[in-house]
């Protein structure tokens, strides 16, 4: 398995097709279910409560990222790659932290004017996620979290 994607375009197809198995399910009440064993995923980190609880009542919203650790992540990301979102500093991480399991359905960087500063421009990285469920850090390496995942 390369190792440098987090998860072969194959292994996501069958993912995407076992959730949405689970979603039927989880429509049918039965919200106990877990997606088996652990997946490797990408991580962002220190996002705003406020953006995070737009994102749970909505199920897709795009996100503006600027911290360069963040954004290192949002350069290394492809539409349909997997990402593990939580409120926790970086830092922070630790096993058994919550967050959420978005899909990536765009991304982009983003030059954007500043004033008041030394430089005039900065580079943003927008994403655009759709939310697939819950999830538990597991692991954290770099840019990618090893998470246990439970649908919503």
């Amino acid at each position: 398995m390369d190792t440098t994607r987090p998860l072969s375009w194959d292994f996501q197809s069958q993912l995407m097709s076992n959730l949405k198995i689970l979603y039927c399910l989880n429509m049918l009440k039965l919200s106990n279910w877990y997606f088996g064993g652990i997946m490797k995923v990408y991580g962002l980190f220190g996002i705003n409560e406020n953006a995070i609880n737009d994102f749970i009542e909505n199920h897709i919203k795009t996100f503006t990222i600027i911290n360069a650790l963040n954004l290192e992540t949002v350069k290394n990301l492809k539409e349909g790659d997997l990402v593990f979102i939580t409120s926790t500093l970086r830092e922070d991480l630790r096993n058994g932290t919550e967050g959420i399991l978005g899909r990536v359905i765009n991304v982009s960087l983003v030059p954007q004017m500043i004033n008041g500063f030394e430089e005039k421009e900065i580079i943003a990285g927008r994403v655009q996620l759709e939310m697939l469920g819950f999830a538990k850090c597991v692991k954290y390496e770099s840019i990618h979290v090893e998470i246990t995942f439970r649908m919503y």
